[in-house]
C-alpha cells in the first residue's frame, strides 16, 4: 500500500513494542523489539538495521513518521525525540500519526461507508485510550477524539457512538471487564508499519510539520501524585 516514490522512516514506541519501518526504497523493512524500559538503547540500532535492509538512507528520506500517541509517557517521548533529532540534523520534516487512527486504518476495508469504529488500547492503571473514527470514502474521520475510559465502559461508548465494530489491544487486556458485543475486528496494538498508511495520506495532503512543531499526544496528563499531594491524602485519611 506504500507509494514507492515517497521514502519514509517510521518510528513507534508508545506501547510495549518498539518498532521501526522503512518504506519507499523498493524494498520495505520492518523491525520490532520488546525492550521493556530500554527503548533509547535499541532504537538507533533498529533504525540503522531497517535502513540497511531496505537499501535506504537517511539523506534520501522524504519525511520521518512517528507515533504521536496516545501511549506510554516515556515511549512517546522516545519516538518523538528521535524523529525530532533526525529532522533537525538532516533538515527533514515530520509526520505525526495518531496511534489509534493507525489501528483504525488497519480495518478500513472491513467498514462500510459511514460506519464508525471504536479503537481502544490498554493505558494501564485499569484505563484505556479510546477514540472513534468514521469511514468517509477512502478516509477515516475522527468522530470522537482520544480520551481515557474504564474498560467496563467501552461497549457503552461504542453503542452511544453507533459504532459497528471494535479494535485494539484493550479488548485482549481486559477480557473479563469488557462484555462481548459488536464485531471485534482485531486486538492488535499499533506498530511502525501501521503508521505508514495514514502517514502517506497526511503526506499527500501536505500535513507535514517541522521538528519544532512536533509533540506527543498526551491524553493522561497527570499520572503520578506529587509529594505534596500524597501528604495531603495521608493527612485527610488520618483526620
Amino acid at each position: 500500500m506504500t507509494d514507492t516514490a515517497i521514502k519514509l522512516l517510521s518510528i513507534e514506541s508508545a506501547g510495549t513494542l518498539c518498532s521501526v519501518a522503512v518504506a519507499g526504497f523498493g524494498k520495505n523493512a520492518f523491525i520490532s523489539s520488546e525492550p521493556g524500559q530500554k527503548h533509547t538503547s535499541v532504537i538507533l540500532g533498529m533504525i540503522r538495521n531497517a535502513l540497511q535492509e531496505a537499501s535506504g538512507s537517511l539523506d534520501s528520506l522524504n519525511a520521518i513518521v512517528f507515533g504521536a500517541g496516545p501511549g506510554a509517557f516515556t515511549g512517546l517521548r522516545v519516538a518523538c525525540g528521535m524523529a525530532q533529532g533526525i529532522g533537525w540534523a538532516l533538515n527533514k520534516k515530520l509526520i505525526a500519526v495518531n496511534n489509534l487512527l493507525a489501528l483504525a486504518y488497519r480495518q478500513i476495508n472491513a467498514l462500510k461507508e459511514e460506519d464508525s469504529i471504536l479503537v481502544s488500547t490498554d493505558a494501564r492503571m485499569h484505563e484505556c485510550y479510546t477514540a472513534v473514527f468514521t469511514k468517509r470514502g477512502e478516509r477515516l474521520v475522527e468522530r470522537v477524539p482520544a480520551f481515557l475510559s474504564a474498560p467496563e465502559d467501552l461497549v457503552r461508548h461504542a453503542e452511544e457512538s453507533n459504532c459497528s465494530a471494535l479494535c485494539g489491544n484493550a479488548f485482549a487486556a481486559y477480557p473479563v471487564e469488557i462484555p462481548p458485543a459488536l464485531q471485534l475486528l482485531s486486538t492488535e496494538d499499533a506498530n511502525a508499519e501501521m503508521l505508514l498508511v495514514p502517514a502517506l495520506i497526511e503526506y499527500g495532503q501536505d500535513k507535514l510539520i517541522t521538528p519544532e512543531q512536533a509533540g506527543p499526544l498526551y491524553v493522561r496528563n497527570h499520572v503520578a501524585q506529587t509529594i505534596e499531594e500524597r501528604k495531603k491524602i495521608k493527612e485527610a485519611k488520618s483526620s
